[in-house]
């Protein structure tokens, strides 16, 4: 060949769907050498996409009339670093994912960003804590593995609300730094809300320029100032939510999993379906930096490793600090029996109560209203109700694309959680074709209407409807922590990692609503979710121990009630035994398959035959997994997609055996792989 025509090949994989049976890669030609990691332009069959170079080599002639397409052109050379191809390949192979899919969230749009006023910012401001002795040894062991007997650099450090699990980070962050002033550090946090606090906290320590926020939240333009700051080494702490992992970090030594319980941290809607845990640990094994997952309340995965010597176990108890000022108190837990609050006694005394705000969550509320001090209400669903039926016929009054009750809104209107349906003011139910329907159960809207009957008092509310709305999670976080609100009603999102010295009081108004889902993973979320509420209260500087009120219909639920003593060890005790019998994680490892398509026989008939070619693929493999399905879940109809779903269940394998691989990747695009699920009902 001409050296003055010579040319490369530049292998390329397109930022796309391919099917997992073929290469993922394919082969160009351009006339310069292009680096691994550079995003290119390319043709793909009759389309013009992105692709992520893997590697160049010299052409060479070849045979007969074969051709290879040009580069059309180089966008960004080295846009992605040697660490992130790898840990993209992790993704793929560990999710059956396509490479291109994977690579995808690697990418951020090269938008500028428009210069405005920034609010993210905090004002430095040194805090000496002085840390506790267990503290101290938590953080000695984080930073001097070596010393620790283990053959492991990661660590859950388990600790009760207000135990000063964000002290034993900052110190950890903080002495990394002064060893080695260009590391940087990744936060992972489960919920958007949760990241003004812990700006103000990284804030108060560490200097805000070099502080960036990572989340889905801020503009294009902002999120590719904040990657290139994080690529250039500029930015040393960055926050954020499961997206972080992808960033293109330059030096990163320490990697915090904050809450680490929570399932948030899985994505469970899109390609790959990947769980930021277990990316965040292999990017802590590729940078070589230790990984602390951060909670009052454990995974029983993780619990389970910690015990078993795969991570390190660092205990924190409750801080019991000499300074009175900031003395932590107490938090008095009781657990109200709703089905007391209907009757009435013999002498006519004592009448019915058929609010869903219990007489003891009334007084207590009173209470704190008079002292000054805040409350928090939790219930678990948005909305004005949970569903609502037909007055004529009973019927359910569901969504017309899918296989879900409407919800009831302050608008007047039923809206479908699932999907962008809204039924109108004066909706008909199909069976009777009535327009009469009684709202059942409760959500966020009927709590704060109820609490406005009883009480005159500043009432706010947030949930995954309005945190939607631009600035509204930073101005309720903004307004609670100025004691703006006095009542805040919410979601899960406002019971974790919040920390208000003034909260004196929780209530969970409905804990049974926790139970509603018939997964094996309901039980682990309720109590988790029920001890965070609880932990919202008696923080550092408290003026009066906490309060916290449980209502159920049920008392006698062991998850209620080990939450209500907080006591993780028993309830763990009785999880990993029921686990270990039903070779549930982590005695196996789940993979859910769901087959979707509008045509019902079509999904009946593909998810029947690859059932059969998995039966035929596991009778080959010792010990023999075990197959569920083809099942409907329990919403099958979602978008007028009709489901069904296949469960592989393998036992003690922490690999995917080849038998299996070879028939999940050759399925079609009709087909979703969860590995790992966070719910199979």
């Amino acid at each position: 060949m001409n050296q003055d025509t010579k040319k490369f090949i530049i292998d390329v994989i397109p930022l796309a769907r391919l099917p997992l049976s073929r290469s993922q890669f394919f082969s160009y030609v351009y006339d310069k050498e292009i680096p691994a990691g550079s995003l290119v332009s390319i043709p793909l069959f009759r389309r013009t996409i992105q692709g992520i170079v893997l590697g160049s080599r010299s052409d060479f002639e070849r045979l007969g009339n074969f051709k290879l397409k040009n580069v059309f052109s180089v966008q960004a050379e080295n846009f992605l670093t040697e660490k992130q191809l790898e840990l993209a390949q992790f993704i793929s192979d560990y999710y059956v994912s396509p490479l291109g899919i994977s690579l995808k969230h690697f990418i951020p749009k090269i938008v500028k960003e428009r210069k405005g006023i920034r609010n993210q910012e905090s004002g430095i401001r040194n805090k000496n804590i002085t840390l506790t002795r267990e503290q101290q040894e938590a953080v000695e062991k984080i930073l001097s593995p070596k010393n620790y007997k283990l053959k492991t650099t990661n660590y859950l450090l388990h600790g009760p609300a207000s135990s000063g699990k964000t002290e034993v980070y900052l110190e950890a962050i903080a002495r990394i730094r002064k060893e080695n002033p260009e590391a940087q550090f990744l936060v992972l946090l489960p919920e958007l809300t949760l990241t003004p606090q812990a700006l103000e906290r990284y804030g108060e320590k560490f200097k805000p320029e070099e502080i960036v926020v990572l989340t889905s939240k801020i503009s294009k333009g902002l999120f590719y100032t904040q990657w290139e700051k994080i690529r250039s080494g500029e930015a040393k702490i960055i926050i954020g939510t499961r997206m972080s992992v992808f960033a293109p970090f330059k030096n990163l030594k320490l990697i915090v999993i904050d809450e680490e319980q929570d399932i948030s941290f899985k994505q469970w809607d899109m390609n790959p379906r990947y769980d930021a845990r277990t990316v965040a640990e292999k990017l802590a094994e590729i940078f070589q930096a230790p990984l602390i997952l951060g909670t009052a309340t454990p995974r029983i995965e993780t619990y389970f490793k910690a015990k078993n010597k795969e991570y390190g176990l660092l205990e924190l108890p409750k801080l019991a600090l000499q300074d009175t000022r900031y003395k932590i108190q107490d938090t008095n837990v009781e657990v109200v029996d709703m089905r007391k609050e209907k009757w009435t006694s013999f002498d006519g005394k004592k009448k019915a109560n058929y609010s869903f705000l219990s007489t003891s969550l009334q007084n207590e509320i009173s209470y704190a209203l008079r002292n000054k001090l805040q409350t928090i209400l939790f219930i678990n669903h948005q909305g004005m109700s949970s569903f609502s039926t037909c007055s004529k016929c009973k019927a359910v009054l569901t969504c017309p694309k899918c296989d879900r009750a409407l919800v009831y809104s302050k608008s007047g209107e039923y809206k479908c959680l699932h999907c962008a349906y809204k039924s109108g003011i004066f909706p008909k139910c199909k069976q009777c074709g009535g327009s009469e329907f009684k709202n059942v159960g409760i959500g966020t809207h009927s709590v704060e209407r109820e609490v406005r009957k009883f009480f005159q008092a500043n009432i706010a509310s947030i949930d995954t409807a309005s945190s939607k709305k631009p600035g509204y999670q930073q101005k309720i976080y903004d307004d609670f922590s100025q004691r703006k609100i006095d009542i805040l009603i919410g979601t899960q999102m406002i019971t974790k990692n919040w920390d208000f010295p003034n909260v004196g009081l929780v209530g969970v108004i409905t804990a049974d609503s926790l139970f509603s889902m018939p997964d094996f993973l309901t039980d682990e979320q309720a109590f988790s979710h029920i001890m965070q509420a609880i932990g919202r209260t008696g923080r550092t500087g408290s003026r009066f121990p906490g309060k916290a009120i449980v209502q159920t219909f049920d008392p006698s639920k062991s998850a209620i009630q080990a939450a209500s003593e907080m006591d993780y060890a028993s309830f763990y005790k009785k999880i990993i035994s029921q686990r270990e019998d039903l070779s549930l994680p982590p005695f196996g490892k789940l993979i859910k398959l769901v087959c979707q398509h509008t045509d019902i026989l079509k999904v009946e008939k593909e998810s029947a035959k690859i059932f059969e070619e998995l039966k035929t693929a596991v009778a080959e493999i010792s010990p023999k997994p075990r197959l569920l399905g083809p099942l409907d879940p329990l919403i099958s109809n979602v978008r007028g997609r009709r489901k069904k779903q296949i469960i592989i269940k393998l036992p003690k394998q922490k690999e995917i055996p080849r038998e299996i691989r070879r028939t999940l990747e050759k399925l079609s695009s009709d087909w979703i792989i969860d590995v790992d699920p966070i719910q199979i009902a």
